[in-house]
């Protein structure tokens, strides 16, 4: 029986899990995501990249809330973003693959 996502959580697993999700120059395949880590596998000029799930959540909710837009570039959103973020601004740093998440978010959730 199929796991009904009652969580953003959830939701973001379903969403990734063994996906790939785009950015304007690249895929990104999610091989791993738990509630502590997103991982994504090596791909055209990218090695691996682990995000801690929060993050992404935090992004995803600066999105719902109106912080970002779908229409910012990456940086501009990891600039929004960062300083009123619990995680170091170091932890944001991967804003493309961010953005992609956000992204894939949106395209599901409107």
């Amino acid at each position: 029986m199929a796991r009904i996502p009652t969580t953003r959580f959830s939701r973001l697993q379903q969403l990734l899990e063994g996906q790939s999700i785009t950015s304007s120059k690249t895929s990104y395949f999610c091989c791993h995501i738990d509630e502590l880590a997103l991982v994504f596998s090596d791909s055209d000029g990218t090695k691996k990249v682990m995000i801690p799930t929060d993050v992404a959540l935090e992004w995803i909710a600066a999105l719902e809330f109106g912080v970002i837009t779908s229409s910012m570039d990456a940086r501009a959103m990891r600039e929004k973003i960062k300083d009123h973020s619990e995680w170091a601004p170091y932890q944001h740093g991967f804003e493309t693959h961010l953005k992609a998440i956000v992204n894939a978010w949106k395209s599901i959730n409107t």
